[in-house]
């Protein structure tokens, strides 16, 4: 028996952005899919050594039992972008067939604790993303420079830095090649509680461990 979740049309659209992304740097990423009644979210691992989130409602009707849609499953992500499938022929409502577990990644095995978080720094969107895009540029700049064997050095330095509201660059850089980013008048907001930080965007989050290992980067997604 296939497990399957009933999204809306326009959450489908962003879950196959969401989707295409993680593949973009990894073709064998994997997503944790953590849901509680309705709200339906789905967790990814980046290069960035950051956690990745997106919560989407899911569908429901008269005859479904809420107590029983609780699951929480590790799926391969490019499976599930195949499953969806083209997306301009979605209908309004679409049940999404979720593909068998997968192991995934070990940094998906711990996930943020749902709080209560401490609030942070508030802002726009728009406020963030040019400080990412000086950062790229510097990274760039540097690292011809730096030479092979010191390139690793230059990204631990420059996504570790200071970013937003006590927030490494990294997590910033992830949320801007995620998207989002991508609407200057969005609202953002930082938090913290132990062990974590946090950016908060309304098109996601982006998670990182207050004492993680240094990141291992990937400036721009891949082209399939």
């Amino acid at each position: 028996m296939f497990l399957s979740i009933r999204l809306a049309k326009d959450e489908i659209l962003h879950l196959a952005a969401f989707l295409g992304r993680i593949i973009g740097w990894d073709e064998r990423s994997a997503v944790r899919i953590v849901r509680h009644g309705r709200v339906v979210g789905f967790y990814a691992a980046l290069p960035m050594d950051v956690l990745a989130f997106i919560a989407v409602p899911a569908v429901m009707d008269g005859t479904d039992d809420i107590s029983d849609a609780d699951l929480d499953m590790t799926v391969s992500a490019g499976r599930l972008r195949d499953i969806i499938g083209d997306t301009s022929k979605l209908e309004p409502v679409t049940d999404v067939r979720l593909p068998d577990q997968v192991a995934g990644s070990p940094a998906l095995a711990m996930l943020p604790p749902a709080g209560p978080w401490s609030s942070g720094e508030k802002g726009m969107a728009g406020d963030l993303a040019p400080v990412v895009d000086a950062a790229v540029a510097e990274f760039r700049a540097q690292v011809p420079k730096s030479g092979s064997l010191n390139a690793t050095l230059v990204a631990e330095a420059a996504w570790d830095a200071p970013g937003y509201g006590a927030l490494p660059m990294r997590a910033l850089h992830a949320a801007r090649l995620l998207g989002f980013l991508s609407h200057p008048g969005a609202r953002i907001e930082t938090g913290n509680i132990s062990g974590w930080k946090r950016l908060v965007t309304p098109s996601g989050q982006i998670f990182v461990r207050s004492t993680s290992l240094p990141p291992k980067l990937s400036l721009t997604p891949k082209k399939r």
